[in-house]
């Protein structure tokens, strides 16, 4: 883009030289309130024709442009390679489960955590990763590498969405779903419910998809159905839909008047309430303990 302090305009360089065709950019643009304009104009068939014609010229006339395309194209192929290690890396931790981060954030330190040792592990037989560490590697702030936690946090947040996204596309072709929901506090004493969708997938298999955290301000079943209720539509999905739902045997869950599962199945009759198998059997130990150790105790109290 270029812009004519005489006219107050912005012009598209590119189009201006090589369209045949006018357009708001190669005549001048100044709606600065409508400034999606531009993005529509980047992505206009107009415009990559000319941008490509532009870079074919260069090339073939052999320009002082050519040179510098060449350069940011050696650029951009040589982060690209890092790029392609950093994202193998950090999928593999992910997928793992396993802690990114040590005491440290320094090459060469037995407490740098997972991250930075894989990579110094995979330098030791890639001569290219090799190379941008010992450049770069303890570099500090300011200096791009592609090898910080703000960088693995980044792609960590990238993967959710993508997974996330995978997922919910996936409930929404099975279109019918079941919920399970239970909540424990975390590290932090902040009690967080973990939501889960349950349904069938395109090959016939059922399987289990864990959705997010969700920190809880209460624990009452209205807070919960809330919470359940807003969860769904956040994601596009209908409460209408759910055929199932499994939680606890705690009052705010189970109950059968005021309880998570009652408030959810006044609002969908075809959304069962399976009570949660592992609470049922741990319920049922602690039912035959006590009950023995009431026998034990009566035993001993007639000897």
């Amino acid at each position: 883009m270029v812009y004519s302090e005489s006219s107050g305009k912005v012009y598209c360089s590119a189009c201006k030289l090589l369209s045949t065709k006018e357009n708001t950019f190669t005549q001048g643009f100044n709606d600065w309130k409508n400034s999606k304009r531009f993005e529509e104009h980047e992505n206009s068939t107009t415009h990559r024709s000319c941008i490509l014609a532009s870079v074919f010229r260069a090339q073939k006339k052999g320009l002082l442009d050519s040179h510098l395309e060449n350069q940011t194209e050696k650029e951009r192929t040589y982060w690209r390679k890092v790029l392609e290690r950093v994202v193998a890396v950090v999928k593999f931790l992910v997928l793992r489960g396993l802690a990114f981060h040590g005491e440290n954030e320094v090459f060469g330190s037995e407490n740098n955590g997972n991250f930075l040792g894989i990579i110094e592990l995979l330098a030791q037989f890639d001569p290219f990763l090799a190379n941008h560490v010992s450049r770069l590697g303890n570099a500090g702030r300011g200096t791009v590498s592609y090898m910080s936690s703000t960088i693995c946090n980044e792609f960590i947040e990238l993967m959710t969405k993508k997974a996330l996204n995978n997922i919910i596309a996936a409930v929404k072709t099975a279109k019918y779903f079941a919920i399970s929901v239970d909540s424990t506090p975390d590290i932090s004493h902040t009690d967080q419910l973990t939501f889960i969708v349950r349904f069938v997938d395109s090959s016939g298999k059922p399987v289990e998809r864990f959705i997010k955290f969700i920190p809880l301000s209460g624990h009452d079943g209205e807070t919960m159905m809330n919470v359940v209720l807003n969860t769904l539509l956040e994601h596009d999905l209908s409460i209408m839909d759910c055929r199932g739902q499994s939680y606890g045997n705690a009052s705010n869950m189970s109950g059968k008047y005021n309880g998570l599962q009652a408030r959810i199945k006044q609002i969908n009759p075809l959304a069962e309430y399976v009570p949660c198998s592992a609470h049922s059997c741990w319920v049922m130990c602690c039912g035959v303990l006590c009950h023995c150790s009431f026998i034990f105790l009566t035993f001993t109290s007639t000897l």
